[in-house]
């Protein structure tokens, strides 16, 4: 089993569906450990679709095309939910995934695309590898394919255990309000290029549920990777900002600046 290719091109051929399989090998298959690493496969799979979605919702619509028995084999194929407006994206998150993988079996070093909870769905696969039961994990998607190996998980705690603390402030789209356990902000940065959770106390719930679909500005703790992205804010401030096309226009701002 360990003798076998492992490629790193991740080019998902066009004109094909864009799948990615998920294969387990092994003496023993626990059922526990199976739905562990079929719930990561799956909450991976969604977490980068959305964390690389124009508004940060979700895009795709992945079914199970097949299962084969034996070893476990998944094949999880990814359908658009809207054919003319997301025609282009399994094929691009399907490739968003495969070079993460890439990347984060080489080095501790965070891919594009990946937030802090497609971290640790990623991490699962390495951490659950043993040769007494799930002795090998291998993905792949159109000619690519990458044997997982234990080092994974250890290049993901090294990204995950080094954060920074600061007061600052952030500008996007408030995307997302969730009330379910703590309350949270989904604010879609483009400078970050991502959607970051922002935690907020009940006296910004009016103000927040006025600025869904808006562009905000909010102000409080924000927690970040060590020479990385934003992981979360706890918001302190929060302040609906103008539209775009409510903005002056740079011949707006001088003009009125001549007649001050």
């Amino acid at each position: 089993m360990q003798g076998k290719e492992d490629t790193t091109s991740s080019v998902v051929k066009s004109g094909e569906h864009a799948t990615l399989t998920i294969s387990i090998e092994g003496p023993y298959f626990p059922l526990a450990k199976f739905r562990k690493a079929l719930d990561s496969f799956i909450d991976l799979l969604t977490e980068v679709d959305k964390e690389t979605s124009e508004k940060g919702d979700l895009t795709i619509e992945w079914a199970i095309s097949s299962i084969r028995t034996g070893s476990i084999h998944i094949t999880a194929v990814a359908n658009p939910v809207d054919e003319e407006v997301h025609r282009s994206r399994p094929s691009q998150v399907i490739k968003t995934v495969t070079q993460g993988l890439d990347q984060l079996q080489e080095a501790p070093v965070i891919p594009v695309g990946f937030s802090e909870a497609a971290l640790n769905y990623t991490k699962t696969f390495g951490d659950i590898i043993n040769p007494n039961d799930f002795a090998e994990i291998r993905f792949g998607s159109n000619g690519w394919n990458k044997n997982i190996a234990p080092r994974l998980a250890g290049n993901i705690d090294e990204i995950t255990k080094t954060t920074q603390k600061f007061y600052g402030s952030i500008e996007g789209i408030l995307v997302s309000i969730s009330v379910a356990g703590k309350q949270t902000l989904g604010i879609r940065s483009s400078i970050e290029g991502k959607t970051i959770r922002c935690y907020f106390k009940d006296d910004l719930f009016e103000v927040a549920k006025d600025a869904l679909g808006r562009r905000v500005y909010v102000f409080g703790l924000i927690r970040q990777r060590l020479h990385g992205p934003k992981i979360n804010i706890q918001v302190d401030e929060l302040r609906i900002l103008p539209s775009q096309n409510e903005m002056p226009t740079v011949s707006e701002i001088l003009a009125k600046l001549r007649h001050g």
